[in-house]
């Protein structure tokens, strides 16, 4: 966007939205309209205060993020409460101070998602009202990670955003231009769930300035000290009690917990609380889980029919076979990982694409009319997953996929070992152990064909520095270096390799790069991005769709909302699984 003109006015403007990280048009409206704004919000009492007694203990030290007309700041200091705010708009600190002298020192300029330690952080509270819906999805973490920081441990969190608003137009803005995304209080809760959260109270109102049909809610969280673990008791009754004749449900819920891992908005919340997850890359997993096994030398069953030797295959047993034959003899677990390079990278003969096809409807077939339908005989509630047949999606509640998400890694552990251990039961007949089957159950397409093929277009490119470093790469120490490493995901798509000293290459090994770093790195790693898209197109959309929630396609500001989505892979990855960060800085050079 730019502003027409260089009158003060209008460069006060551009500075001011651009240091407000909220979406530049509503920030553009809230400097314009302050005054107006601020005297229509003093015009009602806050909507929030009548919670502030069961948020905060008397006294605590509050920080109101957002502060607006200072409204809500003020009824903190007259509840008692150790109160100090952040606001980006000058016009509305103007506001504050005029309206609440009170104010005087405890109001500072500051803004998610660079949020910063304002009055020195270490706060027993935070309230953040009427805030977050104003974010695009691309700052909506850091956000969330920000307000984390801000907390001291079982810190309090008070968030009100809107739960119904009818007056948005088909790109989320108001007639003034607003952005308002629609966060349900179920996508926020997983979110601060997945920061170490726990929700504690929720709450529904009317809108306080009477806005029809607009109403409101209030979620509670504290930050629990102990990690961000729930009980999984339902998981494990399906996983441990219901009957089970294949192995299919042990592989629905692996394919389940990797996908809430791994590619979270491959995932949609509904407005119903449920969760649909496309059934396609369920299958897609699956694929990549089975193919091992059925190019193992010895028929390994699967099912308790196959043990028994019974002329009854699983379902996509012929189809895959079919497939896999293209492959035999490239390598190891009949030619998994050259079947994988060229399916990844696009490059799969036309036969061969058909052959593919038929296996994935095969296996979602198999996926929908088995553990889908299936799935939770043993337990009071019954079934615990739907189908919508016009979407394609798997359904489940809210709840199941918070746990999947927040336990998943624990979740993928156990019930490999439950695989191996049921295979053994059916392989009785045929003298196969769980130790047998362990090994095929954890194979993963090798990534060196991959980082072959993007090291070819690093170097056709140009790149001769190393994008941690910075220092000077030569051809004989060029190195390509899985920004997650491969160990932790399995991950080998595009957006997730990066040109690297082969010597820095190994001194960060397994490690997780440092926030800083990333951040740091931003502008070499999106240049690598765009180097490969250019290259790969087709390749590099899909698989960054499986992070991004979509393909790029042709979608101004993709770099942004992917490199998003990839400092909140990292984060998450190292706060629930305890990977040590590195940086360049800390290493021995």
């Amino acid at each position: 966007m730019r502003f027409q003109g260089s009158t003060p006015q209008n460069r006060k403007l551009l500075t001011e939205s651009a240091k407000w990280r909220v979406d530049l048009k509503t920030s553009t409206y809230y400097a314009e309209h302050a005054a107006d704004i601020a005297a229509r919000y003093e015009s009602v009492a806050s909507p929030v205060a009548m919670y502030f007694s069961l948020a905060f203990a008397h006294g605590a030290r509050v920080l109101d993020v957002g502060a607006g007309s200072g409204r809500d700041l003020a009824a903190l200091l007259k509840h008692g409460f150790e109160g100090f705010g952040v606001e980006p708009s000058a016009g509305f600190r103007e506001a504050a101070a005029s309206a609440h002298p009170e104010l005087s020192g405890r109001l500072a300029d500051a803004a998610l998602p660079n949020l910063g330690e304002p009055f020195g952080g270490g706060f027993d509270g935070v309230l953040c009202s009427a805030v977050l819906m104003h974010l695009p999805e691309a700052d909506l973490f850091d956000s969330a990670f920000a307000l984390r920081r801000a907390l001291k441990p079982h810190g309090r969190l008070l968030i009100s955003l809107p739960a119904v608003r009818p007056d948005l137009g088909a790109d989320d803005r108001d007639v003034h231009g607003r952005l308002f995304k629609p966060y349900t209080a179920g996508y926020i809760q997983l979110l601060f769930e997945r920061l170490g959260f726990q929700l504690i109270g929720n709450w529904e109102t009317d809108d306080a300035l009477q806005r029809a049909r607009t109403r409101w809610t209030t979620l509670l969280f504290e930050l629990r000290a102990g990690g961000p673990l729930r009980a999984v008791d339902q998981i494990e009754g399906i996983l441990n009690r219901d009957r089970k004749v294949a192995t299919y449900k042990l592989a629905l819920f692996r394919a389940l917990a990797e996908i809430a891992i791994q590619e979270p908005r491959s995932a949609q919340w509904r407005t119903t609380g449920e969760v649909a997850v496309p059934i396609a890359r369920i299958a897609e997993r699956w694929l990549i889980y089975f193919w091992p096994i059925f190019a193992s030398q010895r028929f390994v069953p699967q099912s308790q029919s196959e043990g028994a030797g019974a002329a009854k295959p699983l379902a996509f047993r012929a189809t895959m076979s079919a497939l896999m034959q293209a492959f035999a003899g490239q390598g190891e677990h009949g030619g998994l990982s050259a079947w994988h390079s060229a399916w990844t990278t696009g490059s799969l003969p036309v036969e061969v694409v058909q052959l593919q096809m038929a296996a994935l409807r095969r296996i979602a077939d198999a996926i929908r009319y088995g553990p889908v339908a299936f799935s939770g005989g043993s337990l009071e509630t019954g079934a615990v997953f739907g189908y919508d047949s016009a979407a394609r999606t798997v359904l489940m509640s809210g709840e199941l996929w918070r746990e999947l998400s927040l336990l998943g890694h624990w979740i993928v552990d156990a019930v490999i070992v439950r695989w191996a251990s049921l295979t053994e039961r059916f392989a009785h007949r045929q003298a196969i152990g769980a130790g047998d089957v362990l090994p095929l159950l954890l194979a993963r397409p090798s990534p060196d064909r991959t980082t072959a093929l993007a090291r070819q277009i690093f170097i056709a490119s140009g790149v001769d520095r190393c994008t941690w470093s910075d220092r000077p790469i030569s051809p004989r120490r060029f190195a390509v270096d899985h920004v997650i490493p491969f160990s932790l995901w399995g991950n080998n798509d595009l957006w997730n390799l990066v040109p690297a000293d082969a010597g820095i290459n190994g001194l960060k090994s397994d490690k997780l790069p440092h926030a800083e770093l990333l951040m740091h790195r931003r502008a070499a790693i999106v240049l690598h991005w765009n180097r490969l898209r250019d290259a790969t197109p087709e390749a590099f959309d899909r698989q960054a769709a499986h992070l991004l929630g979509r393909a790029p396609g042709g979608a101004m500001g993709w770099e942004n909302d992917l490199f998003g989505c990839l400092r909140q892979a990292v984060e998450l990855t190292a706060l629930q699984r305890g990977i040590e960060r590195w940086s360049p800085a800390n290493a021995v050079m």
